[in-house]
């Protein structure tokens, strides 16, 4: 198995209780999010708050307009309602007749069920747990495959996560992640919207716990930096037509992006080379500092860079050689480990707080921008 994606999906969720409340609202969500970009639906018939045979029921009716939007649905499953559905003819027949791309296998599944869901219910897509499977059983899982005659196209989606606190953590999340695509399989995280946030805690439905109170286009910024995702769905459903926007405009422009708190009264030279363009960081990179490897052409030609008060370099400081540095005048570097005062080396602000756990994903080569902090809530 080889995932086929080649740049960074979209996703978002509408639940069948909300459909079945006001399915002209949720239509028109959906138009909305099909015209930015958005090709994924997903929706659950395990919720514990919703009545199963109402939902489930509702399923065939809503998987046309999904299918009108052209966008793909993606139903969440657990065995125990599986199991419902194999013993129901009806429940089985609403299914079978539904436009379902994926079923997300959530808990409980064992391979031999595979067979059932693709050959029974016709369901030629699947979405594995990419937050709880373990390698054992992933592998488990593909020899199943492996012996299919005809193989479902098969994803991971991670869990989101209501209750605060619960969310994974980013090194958890990054293994986990990478055990899936090693076998060829795509994977999808979850963002949080603010608009709108399901209830019962209204807390939101990230993937990653440090995301919760984040807004979306920097949770998505921070997921696409860390190599390990292939699509990102919105684990609320409505969100804002402003939050659609944010996630499309990071999918489309996903340089890494940092906010900086500027020092006082900067000149425009400085300013020129901290927001002129993308900075590329050196192929060659220190212990000490990330340097841009661009950042020297971004003054006008014949500006210099004048000295200011020289002070220490502290942790996440943002500084520019200034022209005591001769031919390295103009370069601009972020500190990674505290360095004394230089007078050839002027402090021209830091990374936000916020934004300093993003410094990890700025490799060799990567590109990154700056962004002057515009006193927005983290």
């Amino acid at each position: 198995m080889k995932s086929t994606m080649h740049k960074t999906g979209l996703g978002v969720s509408v639940y069948l209780k909300d459909y079945l409340e006001d399915a002209f609202a949720c239509e028109q969500y959906l138009a909305g999010a099909a015209k930015l970009g958005f090709s994924e639906v997903f929706t659950s018939i395990h919720l514990p708050e919703d009545d199963f045979m109402e939902v489930s029921g509702a399923v065939k009716e809503f998987s046309k307009i999904v299918s009108k939007n052209t966008m793909n649905l993606a139903v969440d499953c657990s065995f125990h309602e599986f199991e419902k559905i194999k013993n129901d003819s009806r429940l089985e027949n609403n299914m079978r007749d539904s436009h379902i791309a994926y079923l997300r296998l959530d808990f409980g599944f064992r391979p031999q069920d595979i067979q059932y869901i693709t050959r029974e219910l016709a369901i030629r897509g699947l979405m594995l747990n990419a937050s709880t499977m373990r390698r054992e059983e992933i592998e488990e899982i593909v020899s199943t495959l492996d012996s299919l005659t005809e193989k479902p196209v098969v994803k991971a989606c991670h869990n989101f996560y209501p209750r605060p606190e619960t969310g994974l953590g980013l090194d958890y999340f990054i293994d986990q992640s990478g055990c899936f695509r090693e076998m060829g399989m795509a994977v999808i995280a979850c963002v949080p919207s603010h608009h709108k946030p399901r209830g019962p805690l209204f807390r939101g439905l990230p993937t990653l716990e440090a995301h919760r109170d984040k807004p979306m286009g920097w949770a998505a910024r921070e997921l696409i930096a860390s190599g390990v995702v292939d699509e990102i769905l919105i684990g609320d459903p409505f969100a804002s037509a402003q939050e659609l926007e944010d996630l499309q405009q990071a999918v489309s422009s996903p340089v890494l992006e940092l906010t900086v708190i500027e020092a006082p009264s900067l000149s425009e030279v400085e300013r020129k080379i901290m927001y002129g363009g993308n900075h590329v960081a050196r192929p060659d990179l220190s212990d000490w500092v990330i340097r841009s490897n661009t950042s020297r052409e971004m003054a006008g030609k014949g500006e210099t860079v004048a000295a200011r008060e020289p002070l220490p370099r502290l942790l996440y400081a943002i500084t520019i050689d200034n022209e005591k540095y001769g031919r390295y005048s103009g370069e601009l570097q972020i500190v990674r480990q505290a360095l004394p005062a230089d007078e050839r080396v002027n402090v021209v602000g830091k990374i936000a707080p916020q934004d300093t756990g993003l410094l990890r994903y700025i490799a060799a080569g990567a590109e990154f921008r700056l962004r002057k902090n515009d006193g927005a809530p983290d």
